[in-house]
C-alpha cells in the first residue's frame, strides 16, 4: 500500500482514518507508523522523490529525507528482522522450552 506520495505539487502521507495529509502536518506518531509500515509490510510503497515535482520548499525537504530513510528501512527489512530474532533468541530459547 502506498504510504507517501507526491500529488498536486505537494508531498503527502497516508494517515489511517483520515486519508492523505501534507507532510508538514506529520506528527511523531505518524512517523512511527510509517517506519513500522516500512519494516512490516512487503507491499510498502512510496513515490520516488523528484524535487521538480514539489513546489513548496518545506515539502521538498521533508519528502526528500522521508523517502530516502523509509526506502532504506524497507530495503533492509529482512536484515532488521534477523537482528531482532538474534537479539531475543537466547531469551526465547530459555523461556519457551518445554
Amino acid at each position: 500500500m502506498k504510504q507517501l506520495k507526491i500529488e498536486n505539487n505537494k508531498g503527502q502521507f497516508y494517515r489511517e482514518g483520515e486519508g492523505w495529509l501534507g507532510v508538514d502536518k506529520m506528527t511523531k506518531e505518524d512517523l512511527y507508523n510509517l517506519v513500522n509500515s516500512a519494516l512490516e509490510n512487503e507491499d510498502f510503497e512510496i513515490d520516488e522523490f523528484d524535487e521538480n515535482d514539489l513546489q513548496n520548499p518545506a515539502h521538498r525537504t521533508i519528502y526528500s529525507h522521508l523517502s530516502r530513510q523509509l526506502s532504506d528501512i524497507h530495503s533492509r527489512q529482512s536484515e532488521y528482522n534477523d537482528e531482532i530474532v538474534s537479539l531475543y533468541k537466547e531469551a526465547y530459547d530459555k523461556y519457551c522450552k518445554d
